[in-house]
């Protein structure tokens, strides 16, 4: 009887490329341990604002000047941190931590700011030099999700956009808070000064803000960000386009992802069910073009339709749901579940199949 045995001698295993899967692995980790420049520059600039006069002499009176001044909250906050104090400031200030002095110092730099902004904006050097590239890459991993919170913010509601800046300003600065343990800035004084500027009340932290609060005098500009933020976009329209081709192959998916985006817009459910075909999928295009990172995220639910499907019958009374509670029932008092993903799994549930095929009855004459 032959019995194949894999050739172990002629071939080291998990061999990929020319390198065993643990040579792959330690040339990883030396990789991840190496020193990583994060190199960036972002722009402080002016909100363009002008007086009408300064419009028509703007030849005679030259390049308004503006300056970024000290901040009490800011100066606050900055000196707080005295592991990052203690890290950065002697090269600022000239004096060692050790010194009875150094706090008094440190706060008389911090409320003696005064940052000349020129009209095209002033650029800050924020370029960090880290110690290894693991921590490097996780310190990204934690900014990217604190900017994509503030970014999942509809851009046409400025009140939402305010509170959501806040909350960035805070978690930014938190993490901001902690580099110091990993590396060093490649410039400390115009690092500090962006993160002065992130905490400055004049400086605007979202563009959408600029128009609507005129205490804004300043804008922070980040060319590198703003290219990553544009790619994604590109990138959610794109397949956003994919997606909404697909949709329209079933009726049955098409209409869920228009009822799921009626009610993450805070639609009315009930109107929604009486409009026709066009007027769903013209609907559904602007949604796509406006917001194609949520349309994409409603499509790619695996649970959709099953949403849908009890969402239409709360919308006609066939499934109740108390206006000021979330649990879903039948009308005659069944529970269905606590929520409406415990509703899709109860009715996905093939032992309640029954209760399944009476409200899919129903469905069929709403």
């Amino acid at each position: 009887m032959d019995i194949n045995k894999p050739n172990t001698q002629g071939n080291p295993a998990n061999v990929t490329g020319g390198q065993t899967a643990a040579q792959a692995a330690a040339a990883k980790d030396a990789e991840l341990n190496e020193p990583y420049v994060d190199k960036r520059t972002v722009t402080i600039a002016p909100v363009q604002l002008f007086s009408a006069y300064r419009n028509a002499n703007k030849a005679s009176i030259g390049p308004r000047k503006t300056v970024i001044g000290s901040s009490i909250t800011s100066s606050r906050i900055l000196s707080s941190n005295k592991g990052e104090v203690e890290a950065y400031f002697p090269e600022l200030i000239g004096i060692s931590p050790t010194n009875q002095d150094f706090t008094s110092h440190v706060k008389a730099y911090l409320n003696n700011i005064s940052f000349n902004v020129n009209e095209k904006g002033t650029p800050l050097n924020i370029s960090f030099h880290y110690d290894h590239k693991k921590d490097y890459l996780a310190i990204k991993e934690k900014e990217d999700k604190i900017n994509a919170k503030r970014d999942a913010v509809a851009r046409n509601d400025i009140r939402a956009i305010k509170e959501a800046i806040k909350v960035w300003v805070n978690d930014i600065n938190e993490l901001e808070g902690t580099k110091y343990k990993f590396g060093r800035p490649e410039n400390i004084e115009e690092y500090l000064m962006y993160r002065h500027c992130i905490l400055y009340r004049d400086v605007a932290k979202d563009l959408s803000l600029i128009n609507a609060d005129y205490s804004l005098r300043f804008y922070i500009r980040d060319e590198g960000k703003e290219a990553e933020r544009a790619k994604r976009l590109i990138d959610e329209k794109r397949k956003a386009m994919r997606n909404f081709l697909a949709i329209e192959a079933s009726d049955n998916k098409c209409n869920a992802v228009y009822l799921q985006m009626v009610i993450s817009t805070n639609g009315n459910v009930g109107e929604s069910l009486t409009k026709t075909k066009d007027e769903k999928t013209s609907a559904l295009i602007t949604f796509a073009n406006e917001n194609p990172d949520k349309f994409n995220a409603i499509v790619e639910d695996k649970n959709v339709e099953m949403k849908s499907f009890i969402e239409a019958l709360i919308a006609r009374g066939e499934l109740i749901r108390p206006e000021f509670n979330q649990q879903i029932s039948t009308a005659d008092g069944t529970f269905i579940g606590s929520n409406i993903n415990e509703a899709v799994a109860f009715l996905n549930n093939p032992n309640n199949a029954s209760i399944y095929e009476l409200l899919k009855n129903k469905y069929k004459l709403l």
